[in-house]
């Protein structure tokens, strides 16, 4: 039986087979190849044992396929990049023009026009906070609050932000409005960018509970303010309301009743002698024994030039 192995390295050579009974006369050996490398019992096959495909790869191919869309992608990226940077300039540009207006304003007027010229910038959002501030003293309490409320609605990013909640429930409290104000004030403790008015908000939020006659919530929020931010300012203030808190207010007391008029007449005379340290021989005149008029004591003077002239020395 002649065995052959055939070899498709290449579609174009799959005829390229090996003899092994050929190869075995020419050495000599008396058994085929065949019968050493495999038993005879095993089922001939045709099928090649190894394959290698020759061609681009996936990834050439990719490149060969999208090449055009490549090209268009990168130049879509830079100019992507050159655009960031164009607009980060002209921003820093705006900024920093907002902020030479504000800078400049006083007025209401100039604060209004600040914010209607400059919208969106942190300049801006920083003049409506003033422009609360000027408002209040303005007597224009609720136009105050309407702009504090505004600024917040329009700028939860702005660093000014602790600020104007804080503000915006002291003006509130001001006005008696005590819940919203606890709200405002709440919001400034929750959030952790509002870290360095947290104490002042707790101190402030202990005030309300205590103007509402909770003396133990008043209590809980001066300790906490105290605890929390032992570095603060407030935690002092926190630490004399928690004194106050707890002390006793001084009983009122009825005044004492008023001296009754003296009787009318002639009062009785008093002598000095009855004053301690005082002789008893000097007594005190009385309104029987009135007291000499001082012409009745002095010596009369002559007025008489006669007399004067007596009186004077003969040569």
């Amino acid at each position: 039986m002649t065995s052959h192995i055939r070899f498709a390295k290449n579609p174009a050579h799959a005829d390229f087979r090996i003899d092994f009974a050929a190869v075995a006369a020419l050495i000599g050996h008396p058994k085929p190849l065949t019968d050493l490398i495999m038993p005879d019992d095993r089922p001939q096959s045709s099928a090649p044992l190894a394959e290698i495909a020759h061609g681009p790869s996936a990834f050439e191919r990719f490149l060969d396929q999208n090449q055009k869309l490549l090209v268009v992608f990168a130049i879509l990226l830079v100019i992507a990049a050159a655009g960031l940077v164009v607009y980060r300039g002209v921003e820093k540009s705006r900024q920093q023009t907002a902020g030479a207006a504000l800078f400049e304003a006083g007025e209401l007027a100039e604060l209004n026009q600040v914010i209607e010229d400059h919208a969106g910038t942190r300049a801006a959002g920083s003049a409506a906070i003033l422009l609360a501030d000027a408002q209040w003293k303005d007597g224009r309490q609720d136009d105050a609050i309407a702009t504090l409320r505004q600024f917040i609605e329009t700028h939860p990013d702005h660093p000014a932000l602790a600020t104007a909640r804080a503000s915006l429930g002291s003006k509130l409290a001001s006005q008696g409005k005590n819940d919203a104000a606890a709200t405002a004030f709440q919001q400034v403790v929750d959030d952790p960018r509002s870290r360095y008015l947290a104490p002042y908000a707790l101190v402030s939020l202990g005030d309300l509970s205590q103007v509402a006659g909770d003396a133990d919530k008043a209590e809980t929020l001066y300790s906490r303010a105290r605890a929390d931010y032992p570095d603060s300012g407030f935690a002092s203030t926190a630490g004399e309301r928690l004194a106050m808190l707890r002390a006793t207010m001084p009983v009122e007391v009825d005044p004492p009743p008023a001296p009754e008029p003296a009787e009318t007449g002639t009062p009785a005379a008093t002598g000095a002698g009855t004053l301690p340290g005082v002789p008893s021989a000097i007594a005190a005149p009385t309104l029987d024994e009135p007291a000499p008029s001082p012409e009745a004591t002095e010596p009369a003077e002559s007025s008489d030039p006669a007399d004067e002239s007596d009186a004077a020395p003969q040569p």
